[in-house]
């Protein structure tokens, strides 16, 4: 089998497994060509544009464990500076792929599974969240420059 040929087919195996579904804090490779939740290429274009005109501040890389605690602690603090957020919304890292629900006793699960379709989403970015979080944006302004999508 020609080495192209078998590059092709591990890229294919690889985009269907559920393995390319975890978070980036599972510790498993992800596919970079792997589809993810649509609209978020957007969140992470107006990321980087928002960070290059200095509108939000770039966090720390964090992996692993580490990463996922910090996350978590941002999520939580988010929930809690907004609560105009709707229970039962899951809310996507398009970062790290990960995903979490907000439910409606206002209590936050972090690494659930992907939802059901219907279902109401809020994507955003760890960098947006980040900046949320220290409050040098708010959750509209966040909408605005294209950070945050709701649906």
């Amino acid at each position: 089998m020609k080495k192209s040929t078998l590059l092709l087919s591990t890229a294919l195996i690889t985009s269907t497994s559920p393995l390319s579904w975890a978070c980036s804090y599972d510790g498993q490779f992800n596919n970079p060509f792997s589809e993810s939740y649509p609209g978020s290429l957007d969140i992470a274009i107006a990321t980087q544009q928002a960070i290059r005109a200095q509108s939000i501040e770039r966090p720390q890389s964090l992996e692993g464990q580490k990463g996922l605690r910090r996350a978590s602690w941002w999520l939580n603090l988010m929930v809690g500076l907004y609560p105009e957020l709707p229970s039962d919304t899951y809310i996507y890292l398009v970062d790290s792929k990960l995903w979490s629900k907000y439910q409606s006793d206002k209590k936050l699960s972090v690494h659930v599974d992907a939802p059901d379709a219907g279902a109401q989403i809020l994507l955003i970015s760890e960098a947006a969240l980040h900046n949320l979080v220290i409050k040098k944006i708010t959750f509209n302004t966040a909408i605005e420059l294209g950070l945050i999508i709701q649906s």
